[in-house]
């Protein structure tokens, strides 16, 4: 039993269960199990409370603004306590995003994270996420 209970705890199957759960399915009855109280979570999604608060902030506005929001891990390496994740994110923009009001536009945006996995938890998460690319699929940015 022990043996299970350790194998389902290794930084790899902490993310993945951390972006089922909490990225793809919204559901935060399960941070406290998956992220320390005062996980440092940098991410190119400024205005973040900081600590577990921050994540539930960021992924509940996730939710908010894009109807069936799914993260598909591309590939996931790691060694020792840090683990690399690249992702895809996909969605419907079908409520209000950073004040982009709803356009029903199907997005998809590509990004990388670097996780700190200590004890079974996240401890740490450095991002960088594709946001001028989403903004342009929003039509909140134009360039050229």
């Amino acid at each position: 039993m022990a043996e299970a209970e350790s194998a389902r705890k290794t930084p790899k199957s902490v993310i993945r269960r951390f972006s089922e759960e909490v990225v793809n399915k919204g559901n935060f009855d399960v941070l406290a199990e998956l992220v320390h109280e005062d996980v440092k979570f940098n991410s190119t999604v400024a205005g973040a409370a900081p600590g577990i608060d921050g994540v539930r902030e960021i992924f509940s506005a996730l939710h908010k603004g894009f109807s069936n929001a799914a993260c598909a891990i591309e590939e996931l390496v790691a060694e020792g306590e840090t683990v690399a994740e690249r992702f895809t994110f996909t969605g419907t923009h079908s409520g209000e995003f950073h004040g982009v009001r709803a356009t029903g536009k199907r997005v998809s945006m590509s990004g990388m994270a670097m996780f700190r996995v200590v004890d079974g938890k996240i401890a740490a998460r450095w991002g960088l996420e594709d946001q001028l690319g989403l903004l342009r699929q929003l039509g909140a940015l134009r360039l050229g």
